[in-house]
């Protein structure tokens, strides 16, 4: 079965890959902050604006636009009187490719570590419809293996045992945190 979303609202843009799963961590952090646990919001994409076409005055819409910058991780905050910086991933397989995260998120997130802060990937295997959750150390290390030509992704076995797996529930509907204090608390 899929994620469960905790509120059927109709999404407006079209449904892409990962979209359920950052759905459902949405929710997740809104159930957070609505029971006072931690503040942890979705990082807004920075794009550029180049053309917009106004068919009403109250209808503006965005027809072409860039991104500005390479966006760093998808989502940051504060939990337990720490900063808390986590990018998601998900995948149709029963392994994640290297390919799919870049260099300077990797980047940022070992720099979030080096100053005291959470940091990690939660990857989302669908198939499996299981969620884990892995210290960016733990990942980079993998990562660096794959850069010297040994693995180009991690198997879910690798990821099972080296990454903590996260509840999937209704409320809230990824509780991500219970993994993150049997982690880093």
């Amino acid at each position: 079965y899929p994620i469960p979303k905790s509120n059927p609202k109709k999404i407006t843009r079209p449904q892409t890959h990962g979209m359920l799963f950052e759905n459902a961590l949405n929710e997740s952090n809104k159930y957070y902050l609505n029971k006072n646990i931690a503040v942890i919001y979705k990082k807004p994409t920075p794009i550029q604006v180049v053309r917009v076409d106004y068919p009403q005055r109250s209808k503006a819409k965005i027809v072409e636009a860039y991104y500005k910058t390479p966006s760093t991780t998808d989502y940051n905050g504060i939990y337990r009187g720490k900063y808390i910086d986590y990018e998601a991933k998900e995948t149709n397989n029963f392994s994640f490719s290297f390919k799919h995260i870049a260099p300077h998120q990797i980047n940022h997130l070992l720099q979030v570590d080096k100053h005291g802060g959470i940091a990690f990937i939660i990857i989302y295997f669908k198939r499996a419809n299981e969620v884990y959750l892995i210290d960016i150390k733990d990942f980079y290390h993998l990562y660096q293996l794959g850069n010297e030509g040994h693995q180009k992704s991690i198997k879910f076995t690798q990821i099972s045992e080296i990454g903590k797996k996260v509840k999937i529930g209704y409320s809230p509907a990824i509780d991500y945190l219970k993994a993150v204090d049997e982690l880093y608390f």
